[in-house]
């Protein structure tokens, strides 16, 4: 069993660390809390290293603080992104750096043709801002939603649509640099050059020494220029000391693709390159490797802006997926497949560019004639499937297998031969189940073996395969062993292997001319371990078939609202595997660390994950680590939690009175003692209680009034809804802030009039509930009796479905569509809205900017894009916010408020100067947003009522 404590070497020098930066950095990111640390020093890699201590570090400063204290202890130390690189370069034995949320400064410039940025912002965030202006990042990683900036210029990221032209490489125009020692450098200020130039003189000098080493040897020099012709990752980019004159200009382009060994980027510039808005899609489908092969040195000279190859492994692992064309079943154990794309300015040049594609592959052997895909969304989900390669392959393995992705690079002309090859060391090894995919039109390969390292003879098995697929690579293709995953510790013990001893001893005095004392993430890059690749290997002990498959790709992190207070969706993952491998192991194992690991483990893992399940919508494998969270609260609720449970949804009308009566009281403290002592008050009852007493607000909701009883149903005349009131709006009212805002039930009532629309209220109303809130808890039983009571009450209401059924709560009518009867047609607000109202009122749009919030079950519904389409029906200038989850999640807000924050710390900033009011479609949601944002929220139906009059007879 490997070991989950901080490696014994460094342990006290981290210790002392944090005690030195205990008086500039604040304690909660000063991280040495066993489970945080495990989790934390996580990533995507085939390694586990767990660190002695996380730092998160604020500014530059603070990182300048923090390097210097390990350079005066002599302690290594590794800085981290976003965790989505497999060589092992972001995990650590001694003290791991990471981001917080300020490092997202952004400047476009030049009509979106120079973007600057600070390195904690993701590509995809950046790529989203250049949009609007028809331009992206050159570098397109598979990772590229989730990699952060300065892993993606870290590892000289590239992808499937660069090449070589694109990579980090060769669209960086400046950088901001800080040094071992503290040294900080800006290339694109002359000022900042000069006086660097003035101070390091040592360092000026020596980088011109070594490239004056290459020039007057024109064998290394070609050497080097033939090497970086093809993409290749693997040691320092020595290529920066052939292409550049300039020292500063050398160094600045040895930090791309250095992976955290020579210095840290705080800041760069990119070029960026244009993102036609035409594109079309097609997949190539072949009896053989070697047509498809033949077929991709067609396309070459083709307007061909990405191509991915597969085999017939790769085709196997996706061919059930809806979007892949039937064309892909059934195929021959030789088949192979490519995937294209073109991109024009506009419909007629696609058109042509098809056209040229379609001559040039005439003569092909195809299985069938390829169709191109015009229809952008058809296109993106094609797209998207060859994104999540990685965990969609690694799904489908047994329980316990982790994921190896091997990335090289080769001349194009010797793709067919290598491919068969890479095959025969398949069959060599035994790795019967390895597949081949990749970037063909760079030479650019990828297989991914998966692989159990809980048997050591499966150690033995890999290290073999490494050793025979140098030999390949190297010895028969001279190709790169790593060509865009960077080198890591994967293939640290092979750069010598590769570059020849020259070279290599070049890049050994670069790494001591720029890190003398070697603490810059030591082992990557270069090594002086032959075993480097065989060390600290990871083993996935079987959990839960929910979460087994999960690879810890860490693409699902951006969506987790928990990341960065307590633990990502990946982390509560690997916190349950380390739980199990503690508990496995019994005595033989760390009884003490799994003592230490149970206590924080209901706050860590359970007490704060929002269950909102955006993390599955990330996951190319779908993985909804909020239904594994629901599992375990359901295993661990009492017998008193269930029988609770089970009281309070036996009286939901009695239950939603005294909410009531206690929102009354609430908002009488409110009013006679101040809003802001009586929330700080609450607010301290909330820590003190650890939770169990609510944390009370400045927009808290006042009492709902009562729904009263409903009249006898008429015959219904027109069309007709039937309206569900959820219990949430039954018993919340309006904010504070807006007491004169009619219920929201009531308003509801009002609009269905004006469109003339007959409403149905169910029997009984008031004794409804659709179980969500009893399900999250994990008390299943309470939540059944629920969902069967409603689904009975709907049924009758709606004369078994002849009728839609609306209810005002996203987060329950999603829940509602999981558990009641498909006979009964299932409707939130925005749907209902934009397919009932809109047509049947007149519109004026409401003047100013407006906001609007996707909340998180919308996002899971598809309805983000018609949530924007009904607010813009009805205001002038609208707003979404960028924040994934809010953190509410129900009740949450007001038990574990600081969930609430974290997710939406950064919301005010979003809120367009004038914008007086918000919207959204979740009432517990819209307390948080409302108190986060200093503005009201409320149901995007109160716009629409705004907005809206009767349509004229």
């Amino acid at each position: 069993m490997p070991s989950y404590r901080p490696h014994p070497q460094f342990a006290d020098k981290c210790l002392r660390l944090k005690q030195r930066l205990a008086d500039t950095i604040p304690a909660n990111r000063l991280i040495t809390d066993p489970m945080q640390t495990i989790a934390l020093g996580t990533d995507a890699g085939l390694y586990r290293m767990v660190p002695g201590l996380v730092v998160r570090v604020d500014n530059e400063a603070e990182l300048q603080t923090v390097m210097a204290g390990c350079h005066d202890l002599d302690l290594p130390f590794t800085f981290r992104g976003s965790g989505t690189s497999v060589s092992g370069q972001a995990v650590s034995h001694s003290v791991l750096i990471q981001l917080t949320r300020s490092w997202t400064r952004c400047e476009i410039a030049d009509q979106g043709r120079r973007v600057t940025t600070d390195v904690g912002n993701t590509g995809g965030k950046i790529n989203r801002l250049l949009a609007p202006h028809g331009r992206k990042l050159g570098p397109d990683p598979a990772s590229l939603k989730v990699a952060t900036i300065g892993g993606m210029v870290a590892n000289n990221s590239s992808g499937m649509g660069c090449g070589v032209a694109h990579n980090s490489q060769n669209t960086l125009t400046a950088m901001s640099l800080i040094l071992a020692d503290g040294t900080r450098l800006d290339t694109a200020d002359p000022h900042s050059r000069a006086a660097f130039a003035q101070a390091r003189p040592d360092i000026v000098e020596g980088l011109a020494a070594l490239a004056k080493k290459i020039q007057d040897s024109p064998e290394l020099a070609q050497r080097i220029r033939k090497k970086y012709a093809i993409k290749n990752t693997i040691g320092f980019s020595v290529n920066a000391l052939v292409d550049y004159t300039d020292p500063v200009d050398m160094l600045f382009h040895l930090m791309v693709g250095s992976e955290g060994c020579l210095g840290f980027i705080s800041r760069v510039t990119f070029a960026t390159v244009a993102d036609p808005a035409s594109k079309a899609t097609a997949m190539l489908v072949f009896d053989t490797m070697d047509q498809a092969c033949a077929a991709m040195l067609k396309l070459r000279d083709c307007p061909v802006a990405a191509a991915e190859l597969m085999d017939r492994g790769t085709i196997k692992a996706v061919e059930d997926l809806p979007e892949i064309p039937d064309m892909m079943t059934g195929l021959g154990p030789q088949a192979a497949a490519i995937l294209i794309e073109t991109r024009a300015h506009d419909p007629e040049e696609l058109n042509a560019q098809v056209a040229d594609i379609l001559a040039a592959l005439e003569g092909s052997a195809m299985v069938a004639p390829p169709e191109f895909v015009f229809d952008p969304g058809a296109c993106r989900r094609l797209w998207e499937i060859r994104d999540g390669f990685d965990p969609i392959i690694c799904a489908k393995a047994p329980p316990g297998t982790i994921m190896i992705s091997e990335d090289v690079a080769l001349a194009m002309e010797d793709l067919a031969p290598a491919i068969a090859n890479f095959h025969t060391l398949f069959e060599r090894h035994g790795y019967d189940d390895a597949v081949i995919f990749g970037h063909a039109l760079a030479g650019n390969l990828h297989f991914v073996l998966l692989q159990d390292f809980n048997d050591p003879k499966e150690v033995v098995r890999y290290e073999a395969f490494i050793e025979d697929l140098v030999d390949v690579v190297v010895n028969k293709y001279d190709g790169s062993l790593k060509a865009e995953h960077g080198t890591g510790r994967n293939m640290a013990p092979f750069v010598e292997a590769e570059w020849g001893s020259e070279i290599y001893q070049i890049m050994e005095e670069i790494k001591a001319l720029l890190d003398p004392k070697g603490l810059l993430n030591p082992g990557v890059i270069l090594t002086d371990n032959p075993k480097a690749h065989i060390t600290d290997l990871k083993t996935f002990p079987t959990v839960d078939p929910l979460v087994d498959k999960c690879i810890e790709c860490g693409f699902c992190e951006g969506h987790c609202v928990a990341n960065g207070l307590t633990l990502s969706a990946r982390q509560r993952i690997v916190t349950l595997r380390t739980l199990t491998a503690l508990e496995q192991a019994g005595r033989q194992g760390d009884p003490g660390l799994l003592a230490q690991l149970q206590k924080t483990f209901d706050y860590q893992v359970l007490d704060t994950c929002a269950a909102d399940g955006l993390c599955a919508l990330a996951c190319p494998s779908g993985i909804n680590t909020g239904t594994m969270v629901k599992s375990l609260r359901r295993e661990r609720a009492g017998h008193t939690a269930r029988t609770a449970g089970n009281l309070i949804g036996n009286h939901m009308a009695p239950v939603t009175t005294l909410g009531r009566l206690g929102l009354k009281v609430a908002s009488t403290a409110q009013t006679l003692l101040g809003d802001s002592f009586t929330v700080s008050a609450s607010q301290t009852l909330n820590q003190l209680t650890q939770g169990t007493t609510p944390r009370l607000f400045s927009h808290m909701p006042l009492a709902q009034k009562p729904l009263g009883k409903q009249k006898a149903q008429r015959e219904i005349s027109r069309q007709a809804v039937v309206y569900f009131p959820s219990c949430i709006n039954r018993t919340l009212g309006a904010d504070r802030k807006t007491p004169k805002d009619e219920a929201i039930f009531t308003l509801v009532k009002t609009l269905c009039h004006r469109a003339n629309l007959d409403i149905i209220i169910p029997q009984e109303t008031e004794k409804l509930c659709c179980g969500l809130s009893f399900a999250s808890k994990g008390l299943e039983d309470a939540a059944q009796k629920r969902e069967q009571s409603l689904n009975q009450a709907l049924m009758a209401a709606s004369k078994n479905g002849k009728y839609p059924v609306l209810c005002d709560m996203s987060p329950c009518l999603l829940h509602m569509k999981e558990t009641l009867s498909p006979a009964l047609t299932l409707l939130e607000p925005v749907a209902f809205a934009l397919d009932y109202l809109i047509p049947r009122l007149t519109l004026t749009k409401v003047p100013g900017p407006v906001v609007v919030h996707p909340v998180c079950s919308l996002k899971k519904m598809g309805l983000e894009a018609k949530l924007m389409e009904l607010a813009r029906h009805c205001a002038e200038q609208v707003t979404t916010t960028q924040t994934n989850c809010c953190g509410f999640a129900g009740d949450k807000g007001f038990n574990t408020p600081e969930l609430n924050h974290h997710g939406l710390a950064d919301l005010k900033d979003q809120i367009p100067p004038g914008a007086t009011v918000g919207y959204s479609t979740s009432r517990t949601c819209e307390i948080g947003l409302a108190e986060e944002a200093g503005i009201p929220f409320k149901s995007v139906l109160y716009l629409v009522d705004q907005a809206s009059s009767p349509k004229a007879d």
